[in-house]
């Protein structure tokens, strides 16, 4: 399944019809050294942009990459007063394609950024913005590719493989297995890299390799922009003279390299990454928003537990969600039952699949359901609860009963992730969903080497986040344990700890919840204090990235910031509503911690309509790609819950939603 596919498949994608996605060719475009946009995929444009290979080290003068970018245009011409320019976007990872979020949310995220709906015509002085998605280096449809197999039926065997031995803890064979998995699979793609003498993309992918692109996107960017105004000044003095008019007023933006300012926004990693440039440029940042902080420190020196220091506040607020909306709403809460009696419930159901996987049955062929495929999804609906506890719950009491409808989506759900299709009479290649090489690539490389570390070191290191999160530490301990196999080091970092900070030309904002699972507010915290002027906006809620659970109160300081550059008051506290079993109610007010008045009061949203619409859009963006893109069930389980939440609620059979 190619990218273009698979997204067309899991949304609408704004109106462009799945023809318009799949007759554009990449093939076709020629990667240059200035802009030169085509039309693509409705009303986007893209290109590829040249780039030097290696920016800092001057190895391999000749070669170069060709970052391929799709831009949302602004929706007032770029030499109206009112266009601010691009916002690049990165959807984190690391390894995430920035193409597929903006060809999925740039209209959402352009509504969200934008002037609000009462200051959109002619008149308005509001900004209006771009959105540019690109794929960064080895990613995607930029070029050349990271690979470590020399074909996709390879790696998506491989990583079937992989899966199959399950996560650290199924059994107690997994440990030893997938250490042994993991260094034969870095031992053979050190062998692979460069097997023909060309250089190897995988040394030049690091955080500090991307940040330096975005600043040459920026520049090349504002200088198109300058060319095309110029242009288009020439074009209205000429017609003025043809016309015989009043004589054109001729305005045109000026160009100077080294002035340009990067307007940004990323979630999780993506934070790492707009960290890491406001460091290395500090006086070239116009606005950075930051959703779902990464704490550098910990990212720089392999210490994943630091991510996970909240993660059991969010699994604990999965149980007290479901104890108070009752019995009626919530299957694994009786009249009676407590937190802790649904604590425990959820527990046996998970130790009930240990030893006993749940056999299943499709037209397609057989299926079973694991411990290791309960605890992904698990660990994934942590990512954004208010989507998708209602469906968690539907699926726990379907294990504990072995039986139902729910099953029957299971088993959907896993053959698509298991199976590979080869193409067949000229249909298009399928393309791994979860394909790692850039991940393993940017994590490992940017972080220290530790390939001296031995199989008990490594199980220490799991046990000491089992002591944090047990509902996280078989799953992100994998982190580690593939960057003790990986052998390949990048020519250029930039993450050493003093050198990440910086007194930036805008201030930065960061906005983080306060049960996030891999990004606790602590992070947010701590980078903000890396870069002075920042400031953290919380939103009291559960789930990865403030977007996870979208409030109007963090929408409006969103845009806010985008529009005048001002940053929230200090203290701010953005309030979602109270549990994921009532979101479908109609509250038309967003509560929010008022620190000028010490009391929470109330933003009322109905001024906010298309605003929150757009944010409920990017909601179930980060269901499929914050949350199950991790798990290797893949984003088709989020398509799974969302079906099992309108059946949970009586909104329609699940036979309908499936």
């Amino acid at each position: 399944m190619t990218i273009l596919q698979h997204c067309s498949r899991l949304r609408g994608l704004n109106g462009v019809s799945k023809p318009q996605w799949e007759s554009f060719n990449w093939d076709a475009i020629n990667a240059t050294e200035q802009f030169e946009f085509h039309p693509c995929f409705g009303d986007f444009q893209c290109a590829k942009l040249k780039v030097p290979l290696d920016y800092f080290n001057g190895t391999h003068p000749n070669s170069s990459a060709s970052i391929a970018i799709a831009k949302l245009p602004a929706q007032v011409p770029i030499d109206d007063p009112r266009y601010a320019g691009p916002m690049l976007i990165n959807p984190g990872g690391p390894g995430g394609s920035g193409i597929s979020l903006a060809l999925m949310q740039a209209h959402n995220l352009r509504t969200v950024v934008g002037p609000s709906h009462s200051e959109t015509g002619d008149k308005s002085e509001g900004k209006h913005y771009d959105i540019l998605g690109f794929d960064p280096r080895g990613i995607g449809f930029t070029e050349p590719k990271a690979y470590c197999m020399p074909d996709n039926p390879s790696s998506w065997s491989w990583r079937l493989r992989e899966t199959t031995e399950g996560i650290l803890g199924s059994s107690d064979a997994a440990l030893g297995r997938l250490w042994s998995m993991s260094h034969a699979y870095g031992q053979s793609c050190k062998q692979h890299s460069g097997a023909d003498g060309s250089p190897d993309i995988k040394q030049y992918m690091s955080t500090a390799s991307v940040a330096r692109d975005m600043l040459e996107v920026a520049e090349k960017h504002a200088e198109w922009v300058a060319d095309k105004s110029k242009q288009l000044a020439q074009q209205g003095l000429a017609f003025s003279r043809i016309a015989g008019s009043e004589p054109f007023a001729e305005t045109q933006t000026i160009y100077k390299r080294g002035e340009v300012k990067l307007i940004y926004a990323g979630f999780s990693y993506g934070t790492y990454l707009g960290s890491t440039f406001a460091a290395m440029f500090p006086d070239r940042v116009g606005r950075l928003y930051l959703d779902g902080v990464v704490n550098a420190h910990d990212y720089n020196n392999g210490l994943a537990q630091g991510s996970l220091i909240d993660t059991e506040k969010d699994m604990k607020s999965f149980y007290t969600f479901c104890a108070l909306a009752g019995a009626e709403v919530c299957p694994l809460a009786t009249p009676t039952a407590s937190i802790e009696d649904i604590e425990q419930r959820t527990q046996r159901i998970i130790k009930s699949l240990y030893h006993n996987p749940i056999t299943l049955n499709t037209e397609d062929g057989p299926e079973i359901f694991t411990y290791s495929d309960l605890k992904s999804i698990i660990f994934s609906s942590l990512y954004i609860p208010a989507e998708v506890f209602p469906g968690l719950a539907q699926i726990l009491l379907a294990v504990e009963t072995r039986s139902g409808p729910v099953l029957d989506a299971i088993a959907k759900a896993l053959r698509i992730s298991h199976v590979y299709t080869c193409p067949v009479l000229g249909s298009p290649a399928m393309q791994p969903i979860y394909f790692d090489v850039s991940l393993d690539a940017i994590l490992c490389g940017d972080g220290p080497p530790i390939n001296d570390l031995d199989v008990k070191s490594m199980e220490e290191y799991w046990q000491l986040l089992e002591g944090i999160s047990p509902s996280a530490a078989g799953i992100w301990s994998m982190l580690r344990m593939k960057c003790a196999a990986w052998q390949i080091r990048p020519l250029m970092s930039f993450g050493r700890d003093e050198l990440l900070h910086g007194n930036t030309s805008h201030p930065i904002l960061f906005v983080s919840s306060t049960a996030d699972p891999v990004t606790p507010l602590r992070s947010a915290r701590i980078m903000s204090s890396k870069y002075p002027g920042s400031r953290v906006l919380v939103q009291d809620s559960a789930g990865h990235c403030a977007l996870s659970t979208p409030t109007a109160c963090t929408i409006n300081a969103i845009k806010n910031y985008f529009q005048t550059g001002e940053l929230p008051e200090l203290d701010t506290v953005c309030i979602p509503p109270t549990s994921p079993w009532s979101l479908n109610s109609t509250d038309p007010k967003s509560p929010f911690y008022d620190p000028s008045l010490g009391q929470a009061v109330f933003l009322a949203e109905d001024s906010m309509e298309e605003e929150m619409e757009a944010a409920r859009g990017l909601q179930s963006w980060a269901a499929s790609h914050l949350g199950f893109g991790r798990s290797h069930l893949g984003p088709r389980v989020a398509d799974m819950m969302g079906a099992l939440r309108a059946y949970s609620s009586g909104e329609k059979t699940l036979k309908d939603e499936l």
